[in-house]
C-alpha cells in the first residue's frame, strides 16, 4: 500500500507542478507539438490559464487521494481522484477545442 501512496502523491505533485507552470509561468512549450501548434499569440494567456488549472486540478485530486489512502487505507480514496480528473479533464478538452483550431 506504501508503494501506492508514494507513486499517487509523486504523481500528483509532478502534475500539480506542471500545472503551475503552464498557468502561471505560460510555459506552453512543456505541452507536446500538436497540442499547441495552431495557438494564436493572442490566445496563448487563455489556453495556458485554462490548461494549467485543468492539470493543476487533476494533480491535487492525485495528492488527495494519496493522502486519504494512507490514512484510511481504502481504495475508495480513489473517487476523489475521479472527481478531479474529470474536473480537470474537462478544462484541458475546453482549451484545446476552444483554442487549438
Amino acid at each position: 500500500m506504501i508503494l501506492g501512496v508514494i507513486v499517487t502523491g509523486a504523481v500528483g505533485i509532478v502534475c500539480a507542478v506542471l500545472g503551475v507552470l503552464l498557468w502561471k509561468k505560460e510555459k506552453i512549450n512543456i505541452l507536446h507539438d500538436y497540442h499547441r501548434e495552431n495557438i494564436r499569440e493572442e490566445d496563448k494567456k487563455a489556453f495556458c490559464t485554462l490548461s494549467g488549472i485543468g492539470l493543476l486540478i487533476a494533480g491535487a485530486g492525485l495528492i488527495v487521494t494519496a493522502i486519504l489512502l494512507w490514512c484510511t487505507e481504502k481504495a475508495s480514496s480513489f473517487i476523489v481522484f475521479a472527481v478531479a480528473f474529470a474536473a480537470g479533464l474537462a478544462l484541458l478538452i475546453t482549451a484545446g477545442v476552444r483554442y487549438n483550431r
